[in-house]
């Protein structure tokens, strides 16, 4: 899609209006203000970006957007990757043994006040899972509407 977000769906469901967007489409203001103008209630940002700052984004969009975010990442280790000479991670992969820790993960669920509700989880392959509350989301906007009052 275009990175203004105007090509970027927000559907309908019974349980509220969901969008996604993927890895470091989650960085683009105007794609996240589409969303957000399309009435967005949960927010799905699956990711490959385990640093520890992709939860101040999460909760940074979850408070931006009046939202819930949940945002899924993988954890994997060396062994679950094809080996060498099929597959290899670049200027790293002699330092790898088969357990080696790739993408350490960091999945979890914010509020729309920015409350982590669950994860984020560097401990291995899990579920991680919340009640949503989904009146958080007019108590959010009580206190701040992005896309105006």
């Amino acid at each position: 899609g275009f990175g203004d977000g105007s090509t970027i769906p927000v559907f309908d469901t019974p349980i509220g209006k969901i969008g996604a967007a993927i890895c470091w489409e989650n960085r683009m203001p105007s794609l996240r203000t589409a969303m957000y103008a399309k009435g967005i209630e949960i927010y799905c940002a699956p990711t490959a970006d385990a640093r520890e700052t992709w939860l101040a984004s999460m909760t940074h969009i979850a408070l931006e957007g009046g939202c819930f975010v949940l945002s899924a990442n993988q954890f994997c280790r060396r062994k679950d990757y094809p080996p060498p000479p099929e597959y290899t991670f670049s200027g790293s992969e002699e330092s790898l043994t088969p357990d080696s820790v790739v993408c350490a993960g960091g999945s979890s669920i914010i509020s729309p006040l920015g409350i982590v509700l669950a994860g984020p989880n560097y401990e291995g392959e899990g579920l991680i899972s919340a009640d949503l509350d989904l009146g958080d989301i007019a108590r959010a906007k009580f206190d701040f509407d992005v896309v105006g009052h």
